[in-house]
């Protein structure tokens, strides 16, 4: 009886080593890939908010990284849709916070063009996802601050501005994580 408490109290630790090793072994991989990123502690918290990324191999941190980029767009465009729908149309801002929100939304929308890509893993699929983000969202995402610079006399509400920059850092995050894996 003994021997074989002995037996399960073995077997019971060595699991508790391989979990702890496999932990390791997988943050290893986020650190190495979130280290080649323009921001590094921004890519290993987007990828510590998902429980996936402890099991995901490259592609699928990739993905999650992707996920953050796209979740910043739509709280930007539901700020900027808000604030629109709750501006007067006699208001100089109107115009511009109406084609704001449809540009955040343009931009919320083709991040799904890079996902499918990455989630079906088909020839090219890295290459795909990368042509997405840079010719599909970011140009969308830019716009809204274009029309404020074309527009100096408007005020630029400082959610607008920060959620562009938290997109912009998102793609490039998701860019440097797609840089730096293979397309298998």
């Amino acid at each position: 009886m003994a021997s074989h408490s002995l037996l399960v109290l073995t077997l019971y630790l060595l699991s508790l080593s391989y979990q702890f090793h496999v932990i390791k072994s997988d943050e290893a991989l986020i650190q190495n890939l979130c280290h080649k990123t323009e921001e590094p502690v921004l890519c290993t918290d987007c990828l510590h908010r998902d429980p996936t990324s402890k099991t995901a191999d490259g592609r699928g941190i990739a993905l999650i990284t992707v996920y953050c980029a796209e979740y910043d767009a739509q709280l930007v465009y539901n700020f900027t849709f808000n604030l629109w729908q709750n501006t007067p149309k006699s208001d100089p801002m109107y115009d511009t916070l109406d084609t704001c929100s449809i540009q955040f939304l343009m931009a919320h929308d083709n991040f799904r063009g890079a996902t499918v890509a990455i989630r079906e893993g088909n020839i090219n699929w890295r290459s795909i996802a990368m042509d997405q983000l840079t010719s599909q969202v970011s140009p969308f995402v830019n716009r809204c601050l274009d029309l404020f610079k074309k527009s100096p006399k408007l005020p630029l509400p400082s959610q607008i501005l920060a959620g562009t920059i938290a997109v912009n850092q998102g793609i490039a995050i998701s860019m440097g994580v797609l840089k730096s894996i293979s397309d298998k």
